[in-house]
């Protein structure tokens, strides 16, 4: 069974043995040799118990755990989204291959990598895992479990393709988050990842995401269940000033109006962007970057990058190269 094979790259996190879930096809907990035990009875394995969090780190688990258990859906643009987020990876590539998605949230770009790898972990260190366990269920190859990507307790070069979108930059320290996931990678092993981005220049955006901090430094320490009641006319009045805007300019050739940001969600249903303004206005970090503060993440890793490209966010993808330490 392809989960057990995938349980097999963990290792007890409080004493480094293997793991064993023992000889039931469904099993309720896995053991290790010294007898450390972690829950498996709700569709995934929780290692999340064997390590602390801090107060940002916990407010970061909190506040996914609520988004992703409150916008749990599978929704049909969705497909529309990860072809932009793996637009530069071939998938056809992927065969026989093992991947970590880290950071999956509900699993949402999880099930379009599935089909196209041997195994897949699915991993979150908040209890987001609830909804992915839910939105995977019907994959037999991916095995979902809870713990920090930071401290996953898998072995040094045991995983062909880490992903993690849109997750780094909510870390406090982004760059030490990228160290602890290319540590995993095989030889000629692949990442992708996708982080904010910020203009180099003064524009429409640079002054939104200005205005947005602001806004931030309130709605962080709003109550979740009250920032989605208000995050819903947030969200329309910039689906209808700039979305729709911004559409319409771009169809009648306006130029100034086709520039508008958030073009990414002209032709996407009000709901999408829903979601994306509540997780903006409330993950307690943000971080965001220019490619020249990107790029030496990379080089000291000895990563070779294949592509990297700007659309609101940064999507690079790059390989062990035959340099890099083991």
């Amino acid at each position: 069974m392809v989960r057990r094979r995938l349980l097999g790259l963990f290792a007890c996190p409080r004493c480094g043995d293997g793991l064993a879930p023992g000889d039931d096809p469904e099993p309720s907990s896995v053991l290790c040799p010294r007898g450390h035990r972690f829950p498996f009875d709700r569709g995934y394995l929780d290692l999340s118990g064997a390590t602390t969090s801090d107060g940002t780190t916990a407010r970061t688990f909190e506040s996914f755990g609520y988004e992703w258990n409150t916008f749990d859906d599978v929704r049909d643009e969705d497909s529309e989204f990860a072809e932009v987020y793996f637009r530069d990876l071939d998938m056809t590539s992927l065969q026989g291959k093992i991947g970590l998605d880290a950071g999956c949230g509900k699993g949402r770009y999880t099930r379009f990598l599935a089909p196209h790898l041997d195994g897949l972990v699915a991993l979150d260190g908040s209890s987001a895992v609830e909804a992915a366990a839910r939105n995977l269920k019907s994959f037999g190859n991916v095995l979902v479990v809870r713990a920090d990507l930071r401290t996953v307790p898998v072995a040094p070069g045991s995983i062909d393709l880490v992903t993690c979108l849109g997750v780094l930059h909510h870390l406090d320290d982004p760059r030490a988050g990228f160290r602890s996931l290319v540590r995993l990678l095989a030889p000629s092993g692949r990442i992708l990842v996708y982080l904010y981005s910020r203009p180099a220049h003064f524009g429409a955006r640079r002054l939104a995401l200005s205005a947005a901090g602001v806004f931030r430094a309130a709605t962080v320490r709003t109550p979740h269940r009250l920032l989605r009641l208000v995050s819903g006319p947030v969200a329309a009045l910039l689906y209808l000033g700039v979305v729709r805007l911004g559409a319409f300019g771009q169809r009648v050739g306006i130029g100034p109006l086709g520039r508008l940001p958030m073009a990414g969600y002209r032709g996407k249903p009000f709901r999408s962007l829903l979601l994306d303004t509540f997780d903006r206005l409330s993950a307690p970090v943000e971080h965001r970057y220019l490619w020249e503060e990107l790029a030496p993440w990379f080089e000291e890793e000895c990563l070779v990058v294949d592509a990297a490209r700007d659309e609101a966010g940064w999507f690079v993808l790059a390989h062990r190269g035959p340099e890099a330490p083991a």
